[in-house]
């Protein structure tokens, strides 16, 4: 693996057409490994918090890049619109080289990124996570054992091995359009208003946990982590929120603080109290729907 750091590791990013900018005071440090194979260019980088933006795009517009989110976190700003996208540890997009305005990693970040000429993509948009099918965890797997030993990568079995890895992209971008045409279980967006409805008409039951909201979407915790977390939240402060929301509602009605307890799901009077001073909110000033008592 090689190593790159301060003006170095400018100039290999600036050798692929980008502009690093750190965000650290600390020297920016960059570990990285890479083959160009005869259809597509593989790479794996580990890099302290940076600004990635292009200078040019000498790969030229009919390129793409598939970027697997490996560790940490990168924020994408995308050229042609306002839009914005967060890739976590699991997570992927695929964007063409003309579409990027900026990556940005305000915390260390490992990714994979397959470039490709051919890809199926018409711009920027988010593929398939590591637990939504076996596509993210099969191109990870392919590209970390050619990366993981480049040295030793015959010239003769390049091209096959090039071909093999663009099926691979192909088939995680194959996955996406099998997603939104509803063939699978869907993406993260109606994941997340699914859980939020479970949550809604679930939380106010005292044996109800993320684990339970997890096992009835059919999810671990952790991809239901991550979906939350794209939204601003988890799945916890979502769970303690709604019960505040009935809390609140049942007590602005003039229920008595025990039954309040027993109808919101909260474990006692003391975990509605401690909720209730972080809500920085009295009963009645919760911004949220209305919740009708239950008598």
């Amino acid at each position: 693996m090689g190593r790159a750091e301060g003006d170095e590791l400018r100039r290999w990013f600036a050798d692929r057409g980008l502009v690093a900018e750190p965000i650290a005071a600390s020297t920016p440090v960059l570990f990285f490994d890479e083959i160009e194979l005869p259809s597509v260019t593989l790479r794996r980088v580990r890099h302290t918090p940076l600004a990635l933006s292009p200078s040019s795009s000498p790969e030229g517009d009919r390129w793409s890049t598939v970027v697997l989110q490996t560790e940490g976190v990168t924020d994408w700003g995308w050229a042609d619109d306002e839009r914005t996208e967060t890739t976590r540890a699991g997570d992927a997009l695929v964007h063409p080289a003309s579409t990027l305005r900026v990556a940005t990693s305000v915390v260390a970040s490992a990714r994979i990124e397959i470039t490709a000429p051919h890809l199926p993509i018409d711009g920027a948009t988010r593929l398939p996570t590591a637990d939504d099918g076996p596509s993210w965890s099969a191109l990870a797997a392919a590209t970390e054992a050619i990366l993981g030993d480049v040295a030793r990568v015959p010239p003769s079995a390049r091209e096959q091995l090039g071909a093999g890895i663009e099926k691979l992209c192909v088939a995680l971008i194959a996955a996406r359009a099998r997603d939104e045409s509803g063939a699978s279980s869907g993406g993260s967006h109606e994941l997340f208003a699914a859980a939020m409805a479970v949550i809604r008409d679930e939380a106010v039951r005292a044996d109800f946990s993320v684990q339970h909201l997890a096992t009835s979407l059919g999810v671990s915790r952790q991809y239901l982590a991550r979906v939350f977390a794209r939204h601003g939240c988890s799945p916890r402060d979502a769970v303690r929120r709604r019960r505040w929301e009935v809390a609140d509602a049942l007590l602005a009605a003039g229920f008595a603080r025990d039954e309040v307890v027993a109808r919101s799901g909260f474990a006692s009077a003391r975990s509605l109290a401690r909720v209730r001073r972080e809500s920085g909110r009295v009963p009645g000033e919760v911004e949220m729907p209305p919740v009708a008592p239950r008598r």
